[in-house]
């Protein structure tokens, strides 16, 4: 066969099969049985990996106050102790249940502990040694109890506040921390309800900020309490003077497939 009736076979054959495949496609966009179209469908999104635009709330909100007692800052007192010891392995530790007794006991020498301090948390602490090859833990001992108080005022927590103590052997105390202060009546203040505190929630509008976001939070515990900035000059809040006591909403908010213990998020409840 000649080169010039090869070219002609060539020509015809590429044609068929781009006229056969103008057919199956417009077939297939028609929905002629015994075609398929050439575009496969999009797979269904993954609910479980679908952004959560709002936070979860797994508790009833609690009734909502018109207006509650106001007050100021009159005394600010702080005091830190740090020991060496504190990272160092120990025979043994308190408990959970009876550390509070031995912090207050211990913090007689630092002017003891204010009566109207409330406990909020009492925990073992042990540190662990892993394997970088298995990511198992190999050896566990205890490092220290932690003890934490915060201040209350009528039956509300004062956050912003804390006595946070850490024991080691013997109820020793190898670390302490004290930012406390001193609240005056100043009259009421008209506040928000915890409704509309949950919509500053939803749009991150917190009165600290935080470096990540909070819209995939499971809210376990709502409770009204007040704010103390005790930090001069440059604490991350909005725009209050040192020293401020301002009504709040509290979110107790944890991490879906964590196992950390609740995270604070913070609402200002001053209306206006």
């Amino acid at each position: 066969m000649k080169a010039r009736e090869w070219i002609e076979v060539g020509a015809g054959l590429s044609i068929a099969v781009l006229l056969a495949g103008f057919m199956i496609l417009g077939a297939g966009m028609m929905g002629i049985p015994g075609h398929v179209s050439s575009q496969s469908p999009e797979p269904a999104a993954d609910p479980l990996q679908t952004y959560n635009n709002s936070v979860t709330l797994a508790v009833p909100l609690p009734a909502s106050p018109l207006v509650v007692p106001s007050y100021r800052v009159s005394d600010v007192k702080k005091l830190t102790f740090r020991s060496p010891k504190t990272q160092d392995k120990k025979a043994s530790i308190p408990s959970g249940r009876d550390a509070p007794a031995l912090a207050a006991r211990g913090l007689a020498p630092y002017g003891g502990l204010p009566a109207d301090a409330g406990l909020e948390r009492s925990q073992q602490v042990f540190w662990k040694n892993y394997n970088a090859t298995t990511g198992r833990a190999e050896e566990t001992f205890p490092q220290y109890t932690r003890v934490l108080f915060r201040k209350q005022v009528n039956g509300s927590p004062v956050m912003g506040t804390l006595i946070e103590v850490r024991l080691g052997e013997d109820g020793e105390i190898l670390d302490l921390v004290k930012e406390w202060c001193t609240l005056e009546p100043s009259g009421e203040i008209a506040v928000i309800p915890a409704e509309e505190a949950l919509e500053k929630l939803n749009r991150q509008d917190l009165l600290e900020k935080l470096q990540c976001c909070v819209l995939d939070s499971t809210i376990t515990r709502v409770e009204f309490g007040y704010f103390v900035d005790l930090h001069t000059p440059d604490a991350p809040v909005q725009s209050l003077s040192p020293y401020t006591c301002t009504p709040v909403w509290i979110f107790y908010g944890v991490k879906p497939g964590t196992d950390e213990d609740p995270f604070p998020l913070i609402v200002n409840a001053t209306r206006g």
